[in-house]
């Protein structure tokens, strides 16, 4: 049973969210439920609703730290990629992306899950700025054009979502995923760059 003892002081909070975080990685989005976290931590499901309004926010705070923790090997991997062209560096975010869903198929489901409810906080880091900003690298100097901005980090988006999923559900052989990976995100580029 866990010490409750250590929860004073506003500590309870993060061992929600770290709770949380430990069933989504061993059971994915439906593992994720007040009543077990609180059971993790060894609350009562109504000491959840002292540090969260509802639920509903427990699992957007628990989801947001899924993406934080997707967008900081983003992070890492770019790291390798400075210096890269804009095109190369969306490849590296694809790849870190695609990479993240395969390794942590889990926690995954919670990186794209619905929003009933936004997060009390800005994602940090958040991979959908990381992706803008690279985009905006590619629109001409002194012109940007929101809509073709918005197209282009949504092409890059779906796309790496897309084959994400459609990897982990349907593509065991690890040969067959890179090749399909290399030639998707190959054909994305070229969209990118039109």
């Amino acid at each position: 049973m866990p010490d409750r003892s250590r929860y004073h002081h506003g500590a309870l909070r993060d061992a929600l969210v770290d709770a949380g975080e430990a069933l989504a990685r061993a059971e994915g989005l439906e593992g994720v439920t007040v009543r077990r976290i609180a059971a993790a931590c060894g609350v009562s499901a109504a000491a959840v609703y002292r540090h969260f309004p509802s639920g509903d926010h427990l699992i957007a705070a628990v989801a947001q730290r899924a993406r934080e923790i997707m967008a900081r090997d983003m992070f890492t991997r770019l790291s390798s990629a400075a210096g890269k062209p804009p095109i190369d560096r969306l490849r590296e975010v694809g790849e870190s992306y695609i990479a993240f869903a395969l390794a942590e198929p889990q926690l995954f489901s919670l990186v794209s899950m619905p929003m009933t409810t936004p997060p009390d906080r800005l994602d940090d880091p958040n991979a959908a700025d990381l992706v803008r900003d690279i985009v905006l690298e590619l629109e001409p100097p002194g012109e940007i054009d929101e809509a073709r901005v918005a197209a282009r980090m949504m092409l890059a988006q779906s796309s790496a979502h897309g084959l994400a999923v459609i990897l982990r559900d349907f593509v065991p052989d690890p040969q067959a995923r890179a090749m399909l990976i290399a030639g998707v995100l190959d054909r994305v580029g070229v969209g990118l760059e039109a």
